[in-house]
């Protein structure tokens, strides 16, 4: 999968700026954004009080798809 941050520069949709505003926000009440990577590629999530490091790409499809 092609990296967030190079996507929004083909699309333009803003993805990664997206991401950035949802930090703090949960997706159905599991899964909680703690923060989006300077480069917009990777993102720490907490899920069952444990924190996760995952693609970008990923956690947008969970949070907006």
């Amino acid at each position: 999968m092609l990296a967030l941050s190079i996507q929004d520069k083909f699309d333009g949709l803003g993805k990664v700026d997206q991401l950035r505003e949802a930090v703090g926000t949960s997706y159905c009440d599991i899964t909680k954004l703690i923060s989006v990577s300077k480069d917009g590629n990777s993102c720490v999530i907490e899920e069952g009080g444990k924190r996760f490091k995952q693609a970008s790409w990923l956690t947008w499809n969970r949070f907006f798809f």
